[in-house]
């Protein structure tokens, strides 16, 4: 098993799946585990409200409102959803605002 760090940013921070006032947090996943493989464990990790703001189960990818930066790099600038997570790797949920 290895340790990843997760940041949710703006209102996903107001998630009922979240501790309040909880910057991050830290789940534990398979080694060798994807970022799609830690996104469709969302729900069962912190809960299905921050689960449902984040991954769309049906395309099984991240919702187009959402963008994931992994150690700094946007994740499709990676292998996306392959890319393999290390021990230590933060991972930051950026969801977009529209309006005008």
């Amino acid at each position: 098993m290895i340790t990843v760090s997760l940041r949710f940013m703006l209102y996903l921070q107001s998630s009922a799946d979240l501790e309040m006032g909880k910057k991050d947090v830290f789940v534990e996943i398979e080694e060798g585990a994807t970022f799609g493989e830690l996104l469709e464990g969302l729900e069962h990790n912190l809960g299905p409200a921050l689960a449902e703001e984040i991954y769309d189960t049906g395309t099984q990818s991240l919702k187009e409102a959402v963008l994931a930066i992994i150690n700094g790099v946007y994740a499709h600038h990676n292998d996306g959803m392959g890319t393999v997570l290390q021990q230590g790797d933060a991972i930051i949920f950026v969801p977009l605002v529209y309006g005008g």
